[in-house]
């Protein structure tokens, strides 16, 4: 049916508010919508928007529009015509399908440096001292903030985010809590904008949890019902009672692999009511709850894939995909990978996941606390010869709707992380993630726990991750393999300056949920 309606007829608000009441079609809205200037991609994303046009318009056409004019005054003045982005390697897909919109529209060649996850937060401390500006946008693991700041290397953002408002902390459309704070502030300020929801969270294989004759002898052997575990003893029971490796199948693929071990060891230390240092910044994990902990891990080393002590994240997604087991903790990105029939062959939609098991509590209550661990995103170097135009990029790529569109391609590992990602996602994202997925993702990552967002966090984590990698290969028993990292942890501390990282320390735990802050005693924490 035509539609009769005349060029400034109707307002922006109109016809978002006529959409909504069902007095025009899709086609019409879309249209009007173009003969009022809005670009097609956002139109689209409104139109499809389970918030409403209205309200998806506010969201998706306040941050994105914003950095958009600001690109656009930015591009048109710039003399550099390229933004160089240095990012870690494997993460490229989710950039690369904007590339035409940046060249044609606004003239900008968007240059991407790939480099191995570990290596990039080495690379930007060498662009500290060399100052070379050969790397406009950079896009590291939230360790890094603190070290690049105080650097020099990065640009402090919270003055741009007051005044071209990425809505970071919108309570419909922002960053979750506590990952807005813990993944993109250092000492209360923004240094960053994420583009990555990395926690882990337990996959199982509803096949195997719904196969009758599994059921039965599972409850026989156990005296409970069969299902994904809701704690660490009930996890133990599942992976025992599914390995069976003459067949190819393992308990489970829990990651023991240098760099990956200290994320499975501090999982498991939050969840029993622990974190890295107490309130005067002394190490905690050397301590009975963290033998516990290792004691634990050990145990279940029996019923692992083989390949848990070299696995990479590449390795592991493709190993569950294929069907090497029944358990798995991996990133979200690893429940796409495992839902995809060209990367999850034998696990397309067999899958069923959970939040992170707890652990149960002297009182007797179970403390749910999930890890969100690496999470990616923007920084902007000081060495920029376009430094708001980087900025513009990096609200842009982050912003609702963009970042809704980006994460669902397969070619990168960039995960939910904004309120409407997961509570009201697009149809892309649901039929990438689930509508059930994307709802255990809200439900975790309210529970997560920081990495060592500190400075020397990078150190920190290392000098762990070698400790626990130790012992869990048999090298070292696990007391000394504490006690030594502990002691390491304490000759970082003095060469950070202890008051400095103490400050940090209370500034990142600030932000956590409360049976979290309960249970670890932060909440009692005096500074």
């Amino acid at each position: 049916m035509p539609d009769g309606h005349k060029p400034g007829e109707e307002s922006l608000g109109q016809t978002l508010e006529s959409y909504d009441a069902g007095l025009i079609n899709r086609r019409t809205f879309l249209k009007r919508l173009g003969l009022l200037g809005v670009g097609l991609a956002v139109a689209n994303a409104v139109s499809l928007s389970p918030l409403g046009a209205v309200k998806a318009f506010a969201a998706i056409g306040g941050p994105e529009e914003r950095a958009w004019a600001l690109a656009k005054e930015e591009a048109a003045k710039a003399t550099k015509k390229t933004l160089t982005l240095l990012i870690p390697t494997g993460s490229i897909g989710n950039m690369t399908p904007y590339v035409d919109k940046w060249k044609n529209e606004l003239g900008i060649t968007l240059e991407f440096i790939e480099e191995p996850d570990e290596v990039v937060h080495t690379k930007g401390m060498q662009e500290a001292v060399a100052k070379t500006g050969r790397y406009d946008v950079m896009m590291p693991t939230a360790m890094s903030y603190p070290d690049w700041l105080d650097s020099g290397l990065i640009y402090d953002l919270t003055d741009w985010v007051d005044k071209y408002q990425p809505d970071l902390f919108h309570p419909e459309w922002g960053v979750v809590f506590p990952a807005s704070h813990h993944a993109q502030l250092y000492n209360g300020r923004v240094v960053g904008l994420l583009c990555d929801g990395d926690q882990i969270t337990l996959l199982a294989r509803r096949d195997f949890l719904e196969n009758p004759d599994k059921a039965k002898a599972f409850a026989d052997q156990y005296g409970y019902p069969l299902d994904i575990p809701k704690t660490w003893k009930e996890y133990y029971n599942l992976a025992k009672f599914a390995h069976d490796p003459k067949n190819n199948f393992y308990g489970s693929l829990e990651y023991r692999s240098r760099y990956y071990c200290k994320w499975m060891f501090m999982q498991r230390l939050a969840s029993k009511g622990s974190l890295w240092f107490d309130e005067n910044l002394n190490p905690t994990f050397n301590s009975p709850k963290g033998l516990e902990v290792l004691e634990d891990m050990l145990a279940v080393n029996e019923f692992l894939h083989p390949d848990a002590y070299s696995f990479t994240w590449s390795s592991n997604y493709n190993a569950y995909g294929r069907g090497e087991g029944l358990l798995n903790i991996v990133w979200p990105s690893g429940f796409k990978y495992s839902m995809a029939p060209s990367t999850g062959p034998a696990t397309t939609g067999k899958i069923k996941a959970t939040v992170m098991p707890a652990d149960t509590l002297a009182d007797g209550t179970n403390l749910y606390a999930g890890m969100f661990c690496w999470g990616y995103g923007f920084a902007i170097s000081k060495y920029s010869a376009n430094p708001l135009l980087s900025y513009a990029y990096a609200q842009w790529m982050t912003s609702p709707t963009i970042s809704a569109d980006a994460i669902p391609y397969l070619g990168g590992y960039s995960d939910p992380y904004r309120v409407n990602h997961m509570l009201e996602p697009t149809e892309r994202l649901v039929s990438t993630y689930t509508k059930e997925y994307l709802g255990t993702l809200y439900n975790n990552i309210v529970n997560t726990v920081p990495d060592f967002c500190l400075p020397g966090g990078f150190e920190y984590q290392d000098a762990l991750d070698k400790e626990i990698h130790a012992c869990l290969t048999g090298d070292k028993k696990p007391k000394e393999a504490l006690d030594d990292a502990a002691r390491v942890f304490e000759r970082i501390t003095r060469r950070q300056g202890k008051d400095k990282v103490r400050s940090a320390w209370f500034a990142l735990t600030e932000n956590l949920a409360e049976p979290i802050k309960k249970a670890t005693g932060r909440a009692n924490w005096k500074l």
